[in-house]
């Protein structure tokens, strides 16, 4: 079990540093859905040194205070993690040097089934990366993980919205395939839909 706590930061921000429980006995073991770089069972071009893997549900406000450092809102965080537990949604988070990096969260059903109906389609939101470790490819691990986790499930593709003018966040979507699909309108203002057909891993005996 990892356990969490707010450490000081750089430039002021807070980091979430893990703390591994000591339990006598007990083996840690590497699921098959955590990824890293050296790990070749995942999705090719992880960055070095990062972990990625689905978010236990007591880490619920490790994510709260990574989005909150990153200057993001944390208010839906406790709605994701109970829809995590329903089957309906995914958490993912980045470990680097110790720390809670970053986060994102898979939709497997959304009201909207455009994007995400259960079955085919799935659809990646609130992707952050804390401020000191962005510009280290970790938003494209998060997606590539998200990617791959999506296609041992059998979708064959994976939409995701990025805010109008948000150029930054679109250059990586659009490099990894991602293509324009359609626009929503949120209070906040418009919200590019982007989508992607997804690759079946093929597997060797």
């Amino acid at each position: 079990m990892l356990h969490w706590f707010a450490a000081g930061g750089h430039g002021g921000a807070h980091l979430v540093r893990f703390r591994r429980k000591v339990q006598p006995h007990v083996t840690q073991v590497r699921t098959p859905r955590t990824y890293t770089s050296s790990l070749g069972d995942g999705p090719e071009g992880l960055p070095t040194g990062v972990r990625f893997r689905p978010a236990l549900p007591e880490e619920e406000y490790a994510v709260v205070a990574v989005r909150r450092a990153s200057g993001w809102t944390a208010d839906t965080v406790g709605q994701q993690f109970r829809a995590m537990a329903e089957g309906r949604r995914d958490i993912w988070i980045a470990e680097c040097d110790g720390y809670l990096v970053g986060t994102l969260t898979i939709e497997w059903l959304a009201d909207d089934r455009s994007l995400a109906d259960g079955v085919a389609i799935a659809h990646v939101s609130n992707l952050v990366v804390h401020p000191y470790y962005r510009h280290r490819g970790i938003a494209r691990g998060l997606l590539a993980s998200a990617e791959h986790a999506a296609t041992l499930k059998a979708f064959r593709s994976m939409t995701i919205g990025v805010d109008e003018g948000n150029h930054y966040a679109r250059t990586i979507y659009e490099r990894r395939g991602y293509r324009w699909s359609k626009d929503l309108h949120a209070p906040w203002g418009r919200i590019h839909v982007l989508a992607r057909r997804l690759v079946a891993p093929t597997f060797t005996a």
